[in-house]
């Protein structure tokens, strides 16, 4: 059966594939590194999208690492395809048959995409040492007062699964991993691109003073996951 993403639905509604978010992702992954004292030597993302993320990490990190991304779309994957040189590369595809072994595996925003995100969450952790996610967390009490929230999520950039902080963490502990860092993160915050100024503004004001709450109340935020 033909998904989204491998039939070109996702990227018909998505043709920038998200890439003006690589290198902020790619800095969120450097940083629970950096903050874990762990360098690595190969690096596997599932779920790479148009690449940027691993690239990103394969031009900052010292020495440099060996990098493979999937992802199971071709338009992805075309776009990926572009960025690869010797020790960077891109395959079309799922690495569930991959042997190889990896010191990090990256699904950055991917669990939320998966239908069976236990079973996948199960598959990484045979990849390689370190896990990091990026999660969105869609459940908020705005999300509930406006379901329209949630329905832009699922139309709109193909999110089935709707977390809060706890029910991700507990998810990826369920699935057979330890939760060893996390932190909360918020790209619109950031980076900007939310029009809906008064709300951002209290989101903001949330944030950087207590970000639980801003996330239970206000949402619009992730986290940023280390498990082993």
């Amino acid at each position: 059966m033909s998904s989204i993403y491998s039939s070109g639905e996702y990227f018909n509604k998505n043709p920038g594939w998200h890439q003006d978010h690589s290198q902020w992702k790619s800095s969120l992954v450097q940083r629970v590194l950096k903050n874990n004292c762990i360098l690595p030597s190969r690096i596997l993302e599932v779920g790479c999208g148009a690449g940027g993320i691993l690239e990103d990490l394969y031009l900052s990190i010292q020495p440099q690492p060996f990098c493979l991304g999937y992802d199971v779309s071709p338009q992805a994957y075309s776009l990926a395809a572009k960025r690869q040189v010797t020790g960077l590369e891109f395959r079309l595809g799922s690495p569930d048959q991959d042997t190889s072994s990896f010191d990090v595996v990256l699904a950055m925003d991917v669990l939320e995409h998966v239908e069976d995100y236990l079973g996948f969450i199960r598959m990484l952790k045979s990849l390689g040492s370190w896990k990091i996610f990026h999660i969105p967390l869609d459940l908020s009490m705005i999300s509930m007062y406006r379901p329209s929230y949630l329905q832009q999520a699922r139309e709109g950039v193909g999110h089935i699964h709707y977390f809060t902080r706890e029910t991700a963490l507990a998810s990826l502990e369920h699935a057979g991993l330890v939760v060893k860092d996390w932190f909360f993160t918020s790209v619109h915050l950031e980076l900007g691109g939310n029009g809906q100024k008064r709300l951002q503004m209290l989101r903001k004001f949330l944030f950087f003073r207590n970000p639980d709450l801003c996330s239970r109340l206000l949402g619009d935020l992730s986290i940023l996951v280390l498990a082993e």
